[in-house]
């Protein structure tokens, strides 16, 4: 994202989504809307030395019958980023888990409704008419045979059928049920499941979620892919994205809710060193922290929880939720998604407008290209966490770098 701090208000470009006010940079920002407001970095108020949000993937029964009972003898919250079709299975949590699980402090999030790869994968080499298979950067789809995927770039996509697929010395690639009938090129062209299925991951998970009686605010995505349609997806529907981008050190001044990052705690993953190095960091710099941990797996013990957990404590760290720690910078839900009675401001202000169609249809024209013209495009270099395919349209409501009084002036 760009951050040209020194720019004057002038030379400002501002995009009109969500995640577009982030990368103005806090200097910028404060320009922007003027003096007198209060940095986010205060959202804790000096009270530790920063903040730190636990992350469980999977909704594993061992979430409940092993790292849950630690959190509660230490005294924090934690997340669970649950996948729906897990839920309510002889291995996997519970509905009541869950609900217990929020009740005592907890957050729910939404892995997703079976744990499929909804990010792009893109192609390592080129394609060509009448090929039938596709070197691709992944092994994700190579086990969903029978089922419809997309190929394509941003100039469009064209639908097959996944025949199987595999590994060999050149790498992982996807077989088609029918060849291709078009070049396409390596690095640009991605591969991902239809629209409607995405969806029914990302959104279905949620509203799946919300049914079982808890909250759902925010989304992590399977396997760390996080490009294309799932980015619009989440924008629309979810306050933030909690495994976009990153290394788990999110920056305070420039923090963006759709690109967190996370670091992981697992044994397998990360050495007890590892874990407080990363932790000095966090106490040391202006930043949120985010760890994630997989419960179901064997390194990921008690003691090793409870580690964690206690070498937060010794840096006083304050261990506490994603929702808890975005609303106190004023951009947890209530700011990204709106409140009900913001959605009834905006459907009056639109009666009121409704006179004035010409001027209506240009200021929309005006805002798409906007954001055409700085989206990232489908040809980003491959990579597993890398910037949007396509970003959402909203409206500019929201601020990360300046407090609530920021915010209350973009709105006037």
């Amino acid at each position: 994202m760009d951050d040209d701090r020194g720019a004057s208000v002038s030379a400002l470009e501002v995009r009109t989504t969500r995640r577009g006010l982030f990368g103005l940079g806090a200097a910028s920002l404060l320009a922007l809307v003027g003096a007198g407001t209060t940095a986010a970095s205060d959202g804790n108020n000096g009270e530790t030395n920063g903040r730190l949000v636990f992350i469980y993937d999977d909704s594993w029964r061992e979430d409940w019958d092993q790292t849950f009972p630690v959190h509660q003898e230490e005294g924090v919250p934690a997340c669970c980023a649950a996948v729906t079709e897990y839920v309510d299975t002889g291995w996997g949590l519970l509905p009541e888990h869950l609900r217990e699980m929020e009740s005592e402090g907890w957050e729910i999030m939404s892995h997703t409704a079976s744990h499929d790869v909804v990010g792009n994968l893109y192609l390592t080499a080129p394609a060509q008419p009448d090929d039938e298979r596709l070197s691709v950067d992944g092994s994700f789809l190579g086990d969903h045979e029978d089922e419809p995927i997309v190929v394509g770039n941003e100039d469009g996509t064209v639908e097959n059928v996944i025949a199987g697929g595999g590994e060999d010395d050149e790498g992982f690639y996807l077989e088609l049920e029918e060849p291709i009938d078009e070049s396409f090129a390596a690095e640009e062209t991605f591969v991902r499941f239809t629209d409607e299925r995405i969806r029914e991951e990302v959104v279905g998970s949620k509203a799946e979620l919300e049914e079982m009686g808890v909250d759902v605010d925010y989304f992590v995505s399977p396997f760390g892919r996080s490009e294309g349609l799932v980015e619009e997806l989440v924008e629309e529907h979810y306050a933030g994205f909690a495994n976009r981008e990153g290394d788990g050190l999110n920056g305070i001044a420039d923090i963006d809710p759709y690109d967190l990052g996370r670091t992981s705690i697992d044994g397998q993953s990360s050495t007890e060193s590892e874990i407080e190095a990363f932790y000095d960091q966090v106490a040391a710099g202006d930043y949120l922290g985010i760890v994630v941990g997989h419960s179901q797996f064997d390194e990921t013990t008690e003691e090793r929880v409870r580690f964690a957990i206690q070498e937060a404590k010794a840096r006083d760290l304050e261990i506490v939720t994603l929702r808890e720690a975005l609303s106190d910078l004023d951009i947890g839900p209530d700011e990204m998604l709106g409140t009900e009675e913001d959605g009834e401001e905006d459907d009056d202000q639109d009666a009121e407008s409704d006179g004035d169609g010409e001027a209506d249809e240009g200021e929309a024209a005006t805002n798409e290209s906007a954001s055409d013209s700085s989206g990232d495009g489908a040809g980003s270099t491959v990579r597993e966490n890398g910037p949007a395919i396509a970003a959402g349209t909203g409206l500019l409501a929201t601020v990360a770098v300046a407090g609530r009084a920021a915010l209350q002036r973009l709105r006037e």
